[in-house]
């Protein structure tokens, strides 16, 4: 641990972090330190010569900037400024200076119009960063369509990707806007809100958690001494600043520590070309640490490493969602190094447990509280043991105000502790491994999907009566969501007209269904109400049977697990040892275990 750049100790966390309460702090230290140091490296394509390299000091004389230019256009420290850029450099800068004088609020690039218009309402929206026309990333057109929905307009700023649009103001324009003042910069006190990011929400009321700048510094800092970074690290991250693992435990660690974030293009490992030659890339950038979610990994543990030397990888880091075991056993195949997770959510800024990168292969788990979180489980502030399984508490200095509505910040936490939502249990070495959820958010390559946002729309099908969405086992994005409704006395509708309705009225992507099945009644609990677990099950008895439904060994399957992650199989007399294998392997691939066989 003598070369991490900040030691997983309370004491000296808690003193970076009265040193360095926000990130613009965080930023004017790290800079100051190592002025001539890279803190982005952008790469413009999957095969880019001559990648953008931007300083410590070059990215805080941006930020300053950027930060008077906001203060010009009239934003107050209860302003939002809205951002939808992808993965640029810009993103990062435009980041911490809204948060620095207003309310930063980093948007999806999926989101439709008509839902990002109450969003840009709610967070009070005065500035808009954003793009031009773009073929790739079609997000002018539906911000501007969004806009026209507000009674006030926001002023719109555009960064020079893409085609620049007719009368826009540009990003330079706007920087000079500030009247080149170089005065000192003050950011207001560290507990103010500072940033909102959207999570799970129902249709029509978007939820955005707000989190205040000294959740920011804090969160960037525990994920630091959490993972062991160094300083002369070069993270290849694929996590979108939109996220809080984008913002927090990629970027705000990077200058916690000094270290050096990269940006694989402007769409990071959505990007096929990044994909083919990823490898390669890792090698170009000398990257020391790769960040994605699961998902990403996936593509990447699909993607043929050649003659790679992977000389400069040090470790692969994930979070957001459950890592299959399987999909871990074959990227630390592929590439001999280990992957390492995190555990956090939005409301805790990304993070709150954390697997220290010491070098060796460890068992996917959420890893060991970093310093400064505690984390309690069924009972706030209740001491972990080992053996201790049920609902996760966190507390400290990462913990978020709370959520943003029309009438002010609400349902935050409680004497300093927030209630997850997640199941966990206590290992024998004191790590927390997520073994479920009490809530039922579906958690979709990272997007967390609020049921009810699918529910309440398949409900006004004219055929619908009753509609339970559930989160179905997929090896690619984790979970997917699938549909399970009861059609009206006489009423006739397919499953596949069903789906197409349901997902033309959904604006965000990745929570159209990606299925639905009609049952004649959904299960019931004793006291009445759907028996959500009980359509889990189902859910993954029907993604495993689609998935060996071409293998001869199977004679049933059943999951009767509460959690829904153990499918007993019944074999037929006649299986070969083959077969038993490739249906076991399927099984671990979706993240799922095997109960005890029966023939």
């Amino acid at each position: 641990m003598n070369d991490v750049a900040i030691p997983r100790d309370d004491a000296v966390v808690a003193e970076r972090l009265r040193n360095a309460p926000t990130p613009l702090a965080l930023l004017r230290q790290t800079a100051a330190a190592r002025p001539q140091h890279p803190a982005v490296v952008y790469l413009r394509s999957a095969n880019d010569p001559a990648p953008a390299v931007i300083t410590y000091a070059q990215l805080l004389a941006e930020v300053e900037r950027a930060a008077h230019a906001f203060r010009a256009a009239g934003v107050r420290e209860t302003d939002g400024i809205a951002i939808l850029l992808p993965m640029v450099p810009h993103a990062i800068s435009s980041l911490i200076a809204a948060a620095s004088v207003g309310v930063a609020f980093p948007i999806n690039l999926l989101l439709s119009a008509d839902a990002m218009a109450p969003q840009l309402a709610l967070a009070r929206t005065r500035v808009v960063v954003t793009m031009g026309p773009h073929p790739a990333l079609d997000v002018r057109a539906r911000v501007d369509a969004a806009l026209a929905r507000l009674s006030e307009k926001p002023t719109v700023v555009e960064l020079p990707l893409g085609e620049p649009s007719p009368g826009a103001l540009s990003w330079s324009e706007f920087l000079q806007s500030g009247g080149g003042d170089n005065s000192e910069l003050p950011v207001g006190s560290d507990q103010r809100g500072a940033v909102l990011v959207h999570t799970g929400g129902s249709m029509g009321s978007p939820k955005l958690a707000e989190l205040s700048q000294r959740n920011l510094a804090a969160g960037g800092l525990m994920a630091a001494a959490g993972f062991g970074w160094r300083a002369d690290d070069r993270i290849l991250s694929g996590l979108p600043l939109f996220h809080v693992g984008g913002a927090v435990d990629a970027v705000m660690s990077a200058i916690a520590v000094g270290a050096t974030v990269m940006f694989p293009t402007a769409l990071g490992l959505r990007n096929p070309e990044v994909i083919a030659r990823f490898w390669t890339i890792v090698d170009e950038s000398e990257a020391t640490i790769v960040a994605s979610v699961p998902t990403g990994l996936a593509a990447v543990a699909g993607s043929p490493r050649q003659d790679a030397r992977l000389s400069t990888l040090r470790a692969f880091v994930t979070g957001g969602s459950p890592l299959p075991a399987e999909l871990a056993r074959r990227l630390e195949a592929l590439s001999g190094k280990p992957i390492y997770q995190l555990y956090g959510m939005t409301e805790s800024a990304g993070i709150a447990t954390a697997q220290f990168i010491d070098g060796e292969f460890h068992a996917p788990c959420g890893g060991l509280p970093v310093p400064l979180a505690r984390l309690s489980i069924d009972e706030p502030g209740r001491p972990l043991q080992p053996g201790q399984r049920g609902e996760i508490y966190i507390s400290g200095p990462n913990v978020f105000l709370g959520y943003r509505s029309g009438t002010g910040v609400h349902d935050g936490p409680v004497d300093g502790w927030v209630a997850s939502g997640d199941l966990g249990e206590v290992t024998e070495t004191g790590e927390i491994r997520i073994v479920g959820r009490s809530k039922d958010v579906i958690i979709r390559s990272g997007h967390n999907i609020d049921p009810l946002l699918i529910e309440e729309i398949a409900v006004t099908h004219p055929a619908v009566a009753q509609a339970a969405a559930i989160a179905m086992p997929d090896s690619y994005a984790g979970e997917l969501p699938v549909l399970y409704v009861v059609l009206k006395p006489g009423a006739e509708a397919t499953a596949e007209e069903i789906v197409d309705y349901v997902g033309q009225r959904i604006a965000e992507p990745p929570a159209r269904p990606k299925a639905a099945f009609i049952l004649g009644e959904l299960p019931l609990t004793p006291i009445g109400k759907v028996a959500r677990y009980r359509l889990r099950q189902m859910a993954a008895e029907q993604r495993v049977r689609m998935a060996l439904q071409d293998n001869p060994a199977i004679a049933g399957l059943e999951c009767a697990d509460g959690s829904a992650r153990r499918i007993a199989v019944r074999w037929r007399a006649e299986a070969t040892e083959s077969e038993r294998r490739q249906a076991e392997r399927i099984i671990a691939e979706l993240g799922l275990e095997l109960a005890a066989a029966s023939e």
